[in-house]
């Protein structure tokens, strides 16, 4: 039903990709752009993996890399469309994504999250959509979604901002700042562990080595499960964040897309859903 309504995706992150999971199941044909070292930390349900080891499959549904500069990307996106697929290119170009298949975008959501405006997306395609604080609803897109947790999550804002950023990370049983691991300096990051694993504070999760001095340890500081973590020689920056430790512990599985995940995009579908039902996008 929606086969001729092509969405793009800017971003192809944990939030960016439970987006893009539940538009693939409703029907719609995908582009998602990432960036060429991607800095997700949930790897485990976010569809940038796909720029590391070429594709990403995420309960189901399968994200595949596709060579941007390869003469016949159109119809390489447009056959993994028709497979069911989502396709994943390497672009930090706004405009590039727009002229990659015979199909124009009916649809752009802006969904990397980077708290700050992005400048105007509205005329680009017929219905825009932005989450997260920093865009304005009504000016640079039509639509944003709330990001922060709480009552709001997933509210559609038509007019002005989701609420700012305040920088600490949502209360998971009762943990918030204490959960997410962030760098302690420049360098490289090695892991000691894999996602999935259970832990204790105090537990080595890696270590962050800069290019002259010692190795900076990173340590668990909460008990509970490792729900995303860095890959291994990844070069990072003071106060990136490295590790996400879920309190909850062996009850949370880290390959499942997060309640936060299903609220925003259930959020984003159905504003989609309204603008098309207004006769905002025809399809066929």
């Amino acid at each position: 039903m929606f086969s001729d309504t092509p969405i793009l995706i800017r971003g192809a992150g944990e939030q960016a990709s439970a987006i893009a999971w539940h538009l693939n199941r409703a029907g719609f044909p995908l582009l998602m752009t990432e960036l060429p070292s991607p800095e997700a930390v949930r790897r485990l349900v976010a569809f940038s993996e796909a720029v590391n080891t070429g594709a990403m499959t995420v309960e189901g549904v399968t994200a595949r890399l596709v060579d941007a500069s390869a003469a016949d990307v159109p119809n390489r996106i447009e056959e993994l469309w028709r497979a069911g697929e989502i396709a994943v290119i390497v672009s930090e170009d706004p405009v590039l994504p727009l002229n990659l298949t015979s199909m124009p975008p009916t649809v752009i959501i802006d969904a990397r999250m980077l708290k700050r405006s992005t400048g105007i997306l509205v005329g680009q395609a017929p219905f825009t959509l932005a989450i997260g604080p920093g865009i304005r609803a009504g000016e640079q897109v039509d639509v944003v979604i709330e990001t922060q947790r709480g009552h709001e999550l997933g509210r559609i804002i038509r007019s002005g901002e989701a609420a700012t950023d305040t920088g600490i990370p949502g209360n998971v049983a009762g943990r918030s700042v204490e959960r997410v691991h962030r760098a302690p300096g420049d360098g490289i990051f090695t892991a000691n562990l894999t996602i999935g694993e259970l832990v204790e504070a105090g537990d080595l999760l890696g270590q962050v080595r800069p290019s002259d001095g010692p190795a900076l340890e990173v340590r668990a500081r909460i008990a509970g499960r490792v729900r995303g973590l860095l890959s291994d020689g990844f070069t990072v920056r003071n106060k990136m964040k490295l590790a996400d430790i879920d309190p909850r512990g062996a009850a949370v599985d880290p390959a499942t897309i997060s309640d936060k995940g299903r609220t925003i995009a259930a959020g984003a579908l159905t504003a989609l859903l309204e603008f098309m039902s207004r006769g905002g996008i025809q399809c066929r």
